[in-house]
């Protein structure tokens, strides 16, 4: 791992994202965009974490991270989500990195999916996305999240998913089926395997 070349940046959030913070009272959106990087992220502490919050009927309360930390207890790169408020509480996906490169690829993708994380709160706030992502830049970045929906594909066979929550599995992916924003980010066909495997090690 050491022994691979180095990619070297202080935050990769800032070449896509305008703002790290934006709170707009009137729509009552607020996001914040948390980076905390290294030159080597697989051997030291990596997060990337987009939260979402908005009043709509009720606050709605949405985390999204890609990490990698080097104590317990999630010592190893992983995607992990917070959706409280919808009621599927907290779950992670771990991915297998092999390199700094490879990890580079992942946040990457990571940053693609956001763009649909934020395109969803058009309906609330029309030009958020210009106001918040690098569009022309994001949008190039579709062969990362290709990859990423690949090592999404790899966690979940290999490790299947971490749910915080007390709830079966199978109650837990029935409501990311019904979650638009989750389906998209790690894709239908993932979700699907992540079912399959869930009611074959649960048959009842």
């Amino acid at each position: 791992m050491r022994n691979s070349k180095p990619i070297s940046w202080t935050k990769l959030s800032k070449r896509y994202f305008l703002k790290e913070s934006y709170d707009d009272p009137q729509s009552g959106i607020r996001i914040v965009v948390s980076e905390r990087g290294h030159f080597q992220v697989l051997d030291e502490d990596y997060s990337l974490r987009v939260s979402t919050r908005y009043v709509h009927t009720k606050l709605v309360s949405r985390d999204y991270a890609i990490e990698h930390h080097q104590t317990q207890p999630h010592s190893f790169p992983h995607l992990q989500f917070k959706f409280a408020t919808e009621e599927i509480g907290q779950f992670r996906i771990r991915i297998d990195i092999k390199n700094p490169q490879e990890y580079e690829k992942a946040i990457l993708g990571f940053i693609y999916k956001i763009m649909r994380v934020i395109r969803d709160l058009e309906s609330l706030k029309r030009g958020i996305t210009n106001e918040i992502l690098i569009i022309d830049e994001v949008q190039k970045l579709r062969q990362e999240s290709d990859f990423l929906d690949y090592k999404i594909n790899e966690g979940i066979q290999k490790y299947m998913v971490s749910f915080n929550s007390k709830e079966r599995p199978i109650e837990q992916i029935m409501k990311l089926k019904k979650n638009p924003l989750l389906l998209d980010f790690i894709g239908n066909t993932n979700l699907e395997v992540m079912e399959e495997m869930i009611r074959k090690k649960n048959p009842k």
